[in-house]
C-alpha cells in the first residue's frame, strides 16, 4: 500500500463559483498519470461524486479478483487509505458506480490526491469507457464554448477519438 500524506495541511480557498476556462482545442491533451501506472485520472471539471463505506456496507460485498485498473481524483478531504469508497460518475443517460480501495493519498494543492484501485475485475474496461465519456464531453463543451453551439455531437466525438483515443490510458 503506497500512502504520501501529512497531517499538517494548510489551508486553502475552496473555490466555489469559480468557472474554469474551456481548453484550447488545438491543445494536446495528456493524460499521463505522474502518480502511478495504471491508474486513469479523472477530469475536475466533470461531476463526480464519492464516499467511504462503512464497516458494515463493505460487509456486504462481494469482492471477485481485483481489476488492474485504478482511478486517481482530487478531494478536498482526506481519505484513509485501505478504506473502500464508492465513486460516483454520471454520464448522460445513466450514473455509473464503481468500488475500489484507497492505495494513494498525496497532498496537492488544492486538498489531495486520491488513488483508489478498483475492487471488481469487471469494473476495468467499464471505468476507461466512462472515463473516456468524460473526457469527450469536457471536449465538447470546450470546442461549442469557443467555435459556437451548433457544431455537431458525432463529429467532435468522432474528432475527439481520432486525435486523443490512441494515448488515453489502456486497462
Amino acid at each position: 500500500m503506497l500512502a504520501d500524506v501529512s497531517l499538517n495541511r494548510t489551508s486553502h480557498s475552496a473555490g466555489y463559483g469559480t468557472v474554469a476556462p474551456p481548453m484550447i482545442p488545438g491543445q494536446a491533451i495528456n493524460f499521463e498519470n505522474d502518480l502511478m501506472q495504471g491508474f486513469i485520472q479523472h477530469p475536475e471539471r466533470f461531476p463526480f461524486q464519492f464516499r467511504r463505506l462503512r464497516f458494515w456496507e463493505r460487509s456486504k460485498i462481494e469482492m471477485n479478483q481485483s481489476s488492474n485498473v485504478g482511478l486517481t481524483f482530487s478531494s478536498e478531504e482526506y481519505q484513509k487509505p485501505g478504506s473502500i469508497i464508492e465513486v460516483i460518475i454520471p454520464t448522460r443517460k445513466e450514473t455509473h458506480r464503481f468500488l475500489g480501495k484507497v492505495v494513494m493519498v498525496k497532498e496537492s494543492d488544492k486538498g489531495y490526491e486520491i488513488g483508489i484501485w478498483l475492487l471488481n475485475i469487471e469494473d476495468g474496461p467499464k471505468l476507461r469507457i466512462v472515463e473516456q465519456i468524460c473526457h469527450i464531453e469536457l471536449y465538447l463543451n470546450d470546442k461549442r464554448y469557443k467555435e459556437g453551439p451548433f457544431l455537431s455531437r458525432e463529429k467532435l466525438t468522432e474528432e475527439w477519438i481520432n486525435r486523443f483515443a490512441s494515448s488515453f490510458p489502456a486497462s
